[in-house]
């Protein structure tokens, strides 16, 4: 009987079981074949006994059945082995997989203490720098820096403390991005800055970018709005369908930079980079910027 799983066949042997046949006469003894002989009665009912050999008893409905249940026993038996086995191999990766998550949990937490560390020192210098510069410009140009330098340490922390890091609620990451800008540029400032921002999930490199747009956006706005002085500013975040749109409006004199810098240059990049666009506009009066981008890829 071939067995389903393991590839085997059983056999079954039984003994010789020999048997004895009697006849009404020898059948094998030998008769004349005279043409021209009568026929006669026979002369002889003696009986005659064969003996069987090489036969065994026949395999009864019974124990053909219990054979077929035998091999459905040893299937069954097969595949709980295979589960066991498949549920040791599982609980194997998964324990894996957790001292790998552990290990990597503690790296992750080394590598954020170490680049926080250096994101505040460089942000420290920077602002240092900016005190003691005596250049307007010098210290325009350095406060940028520091934007960006808050903008980067934001990413950063939103990507260490997020239990989903795939994807992030990108009305919060801009609240929270604002929030360091309005540290950033000094309290005058942040008593004028106003946020409209409706929940969008968004995937994180994505959101990053779209912080990026966002910082550079503000930088600009506080640079030539109102003449370096603080005014409002309305950061807004609206979704249409399956995309975003990004508004930074002034109330100021509705002018923009007309040197193309490295801030503009990267900006523009990362729109493209989003399959966007972005638009200035009279917000009668100042200037209404809105950056359309497709929430995914």
């Amino acid at each position: 009987m071939p067995l389903i799983d393991e590839g085997a066949t059983l056999l079954w042997f039984r003994a010789e079981r020999v048997t004895k046949i009697e006849w009404a006469g020898n059948p094998h003894k030998a008769v004349s074949h005279d043409p021209h002989a009568q026929l006669t009665p026979r002369t002889s009912f003696a009986s005659w006994t064969e003996q069987v050999r090489g036969q065994s008893r026949r395999w009864s409905l019974e124990e053909v059945e219990a054979a077929y249940r035998l091999r459905r026993t040893f299937h069954d038996a097969y595949s709980s082995h295979r589960m066991r086995m498949l549920n040791r191999d599982l609980q194997r990766t998964l324990a894996e997989k957790d001292r790998l998550i552990e290990q990597k949990d503690v790296l992750m937490k080394e590598v954020n203490h170490r680049v926080q560390n250096s994101l505040q020192m460089v942000s420290a210098f920077l602002a240092l720098q900016s005190k003691t510069a005596g250049d307007a410009n010098v210290t325009a140009h350095l406060a940028e820096a520091q934007a960006r330098l808050s903008a980067v340490a934001l990413v950063h922390r939103r990507l260490y403390h997020d239990d989903q890091v795939q994807s992030v609620d990108l009305a919060r990451y801009l609240e929270e991005l604002a929030i360091d800008m309005q540290g950033t540029l000094g309290q005058d400032w942040a008593a004028q800055m106003r946020l409209d921002l409706a929940p969008v999930l968004m995937h994180t490199d994505r959101a990053v970018n779209v912080g990026l747009i966002l910082t550079e956006l503000v930088i600009n706005a506080s640079k030539y709005a109102y003449g370096g002085a603080p005014g409002p500013i309305l950061i807004a975040l609206e979704q249409h369908r399956n995309k975003i749109r990004l508004i930074v409006a002034d109330r100021g004199g509705g002018k923009t930079g007309t040197r193309v810098g490295f801030g503009s240059r990267m900006m523009n990049a990362v729109v493209a980079r989003l399959s966007g666009t972005i638009e200035p506009s009279d917000n009668m009066p100042g200037l209404r910027v809105i950056m359309t981008a497709p929430i995914e890829d």
